[in-house]
C-alpha cells in the first residue's frame, strides 16, 4: 500500500512538473491623461519596453501627451523602435497609413531581425 502511494506521488510530481507552464503576467490598471483606466500587460525584451492590450495590441506610453497609445514600429537597419502613434488605446484609427501592431507581429519582426 505504501509503495503504491509513493509511486502515485512520484508519478504526479513528474507529470505535473512536465506540464507546468509559467503563469501569464497579470494585467495592470493604467490611467490615461483624462482619467480613463485601461488594462495592460507590461512586456520587456531586448532593451525594449511595451505594453499589450487584452486583444494583443502593442502599446507604448507617450510622455508628451501622458497617454498610452498604440505603437508604431520604426525599422532602423537590423533593429526596430516602438514609437507612439498618436492614437490612444481604445480610440479608433481613421488613418489608412497606420495599422495597429499586434504582439504576434512584433514577435515575428523581432525573430526576423535576430537572424
Amino acid at each position: 500500500m505504501q509503495t503504491r502511494f509513493m509511486v502515485f506521488i512520484i508519478t504526479f510530481a513528474i507529470t505535473g512538473a512536465a506540464s507546468a507552464t509559467p503563469p501569464a503576467r497579470p494585467a495592470q490598471i493604467f490611467n490615461q491623461s483624462n482619467g480613463d483606466q485601461i488594462h495592460l500587460q507590461r512586456m520587456k525584451a531586448d532593451g525594449l519596453q511595451w505594453f499589450v492590450t487584452h486583444r494583443g495590441e502593442v502599446v507604448v506610453f507617450n510622455k508628451q501627451s501622458g497617454n498610452y497609445e498604440y505603437a508604431r514600429v520604426l525599422e532602423d537597419g537590423d533593429q526596430f523602435k516602438l514609437l507612439p502613434s498618436g492614437v490612444k488605446v481604445g480610440e479608433k484609427t481613421k488613418s489608412t497609413e497606420f495599422s495597429i501592431t499586434t504582439q504576434r507581429e512584433l514577435l515575428k519582426l523581432r525573430n526576423k531581425k535576430s537572424r
